[in-house]
């Protein structure tokens, strides 16, 4: 067992930063005193964050932990910990870790028991799941689909049967093919595409799949998709499944075989639906 108490904790500390997804003014005060205190910053793409860094007048170093070098980066941060400095790391927009390079160095980070403190900012799954307006408890959450096709259908083959809203990130160039896929597997479901978050030209798109097909080849810009999960199907009535299990008993069922197929074929319990009927389903005998 491994216990954290981020605050209370004199260690040098790996600190994991959400930076803007499009709109600077994102960026919380705490986020860029952080940027300015720490020994040294970790980024996905080193061009992309050396522009913030000079926006904001911060002169702390930059390495690059991009996907590719994410252990050999990993082993660096280590280091840097080791000798009592703290460390940033941050992507080039969002969370680190979250459909971007990260998780790699924080599993690292976190076996040798430094403190991992995670400062917050925005995140484009959240504001599309919570701008698209659809009922959820719960929501299913995928990120980025493979980018072939024989490979996308199978992942949305796994998927057709949730029932809870699923979010896709979309890049623009593949986002006519990824829809049509998820119109053959998933069906005509609505959905909201969004895209530009955050920026000027920021856009929610309502409709259903075969709809939104009909312009995504005009938008521009990386989109996040919301989709609806799949219709919940009413459980049928009991006294409708009697009706089922008497017509399969007229046709020369059992009993037995009539309330096992009339249970596999509306997915109910054999056994509950058994005791129903030699219960309940006595004047239909």
């Amino acid at each position: 067992m491994n216990r954290q108490q981020s605050f209370l904790s004199l260690q040098s500390c790996l600190y994991v930063i959400a930076t803007p997804i499009g709109n600077l003014e994102e960026l919380t005060y705490r986020i860029v005193d952080t940027l300015k205190k720490v020994d040294v910053a970790f980024c996905e793409d080193t061009r992309v964050s050396l522009k913030l860094f000079q926006h904001l007048k911060i002169k702390t170093p930059l390495y690059s932990a991009y996907e590719n070098k994410e252990l050999e980066a990993a082993q660096h941060i280590i280091t840097f910990l080791e000798k009592g400095q703290n460390v940033a790391l941050l992507s080039d927009a969002g969370y680190p870790g979250i459909s971007d390079p990260g998780q790699k160095i924080i599993q690292q980070v976190k076996e040798k028991h430094f403190p991992i403190i995670v400062l917050n900012g925005p995140c484009a799954l959240i504001q599309s799941v919570v701008a698209s307006g659809f009922p959820f408890q719960h929501f299913y959450f995928y990120g980025f689909l493979d980018a072939k096709s024989a490979k996308r259908k199978k992942e949305l083959l796994k998927l057709e049967n949730i029932e809870d809203v699923l979010i896709f990130y979309l890049s623009p160039h593949k986002a006519k093919e990824t829809l049509e896929d998820l119109l053959s597997i998933l069906g005509n479901r609505q959905i909201c595409l969004c895209r530009e978050l955050t920026k000027k030209f920021e856009e929610y798109i309502w409709g259903t799949i075969q709809e939104v097909l009909s312009i995504v080849e005009t938008l521009k810009g990386e989109m996040v998709l919301v989709v609806e999960g799949k219709e919940k199907q009413s459980k049928p009535i009991t006294s409708d499944l009697f009706l089922r299990i008497d017509e399969k008993i007229k046709q020369g069922c059992t009993k037995n075989q009539a309330i096992k197929e009339i249970a596999k074929q509306y997915d109910v319990s054999k056994n509950e639906l058994y005791q129903l009927y030699h219960t309940g389903g006595k004047d239909h005998e």
